[in-house]
């Protein structure tokens, strides 16, 4: 399909001698929001790792039709040793992005953590931490997200900017992709269910 950026066939996979999925098939299109659901230990980081390309499923096949996939785990990608605002230059400059101050000053307001430009990412709570990474992937223009419990560490106000930049997200014909324990029903188009045997 045209407006397809992401297609599984048949992914299988263990672990430990342990299956988590058999013959899974994702279809994820422009604009939409799908959500991998399950318990603990039922392999939705496994999953978005293998739709992300970090991993790869003992059989089937993974089509990505976009390059453009940002990655939002429990490591959150930045560096601990860098700045807030480093950090956000750094990733621009990774993905040949154009960040000039107006918009570092504007993307960093409007995440909260714009007193905290100059500080360390160690010297962080979890929570602005978080929020720097989403920041990062804001800048990014990644056309796919996958994000891996992203609402984890943030409170009220950041859970209502996450679901305020993954809607401008899907409006621009992005797509998320969203592991989590916490269904988001107004928002999700899909669901899968992992550990459901």
């Amino acid at each position: 399909m045209p407006n397809s950026l992401i297609t599984a066939h048949s992914i299988f996979y263990t672990t430990s001698g342990r299956e988590l999925f058999s013959g899974l098939d994702v279809q994820v299109q422009s604009g939409e929001y799908v959500e991998i659901c399950g318990p603990n230990g039922s392999g939705k980081t496994t999953l978005l790792r293998i739709l992300s390309g970090l991993h790869k499923p003992d059989s089937g096949q993974v089509y990505r039709h976009s390059n453009k996939l940002g990655y939002v785990g429990h490591r959150l990608g930045v560096t601990r040793l860098l700045t807030i605002r480093e950090n956000i230059r750094w990733a621009a400059s990774m993905y040949n992005t154009d960040v000039n101050n107006v918009k570092l000053h504007e993307t960093l307001d409007r995440f909260s953590i714009l007193e905290h430009a100059n500080t360390l990412v160690k010297d962080l709570s979890a929570g602005q931490a978080k929020r720097t990474a989403l920041a990062m992937l804001v800048l990014s223009n990644h056309q796919v997200w996958l994000l891996d419990e992203p609402s984890g560490s943030l409170d009220e106000a950041g859970n209502d900017l996450l679901d305020e930049i993954i809607s401008q997200h899907r409006e621009a014909g992005g797509a998320a992709i969203v592991a989590t324990h916490s269904s988001n029903t107004t928002q999700s188009d899909r669901r899968i269910e992992l550990g459901t045997s």
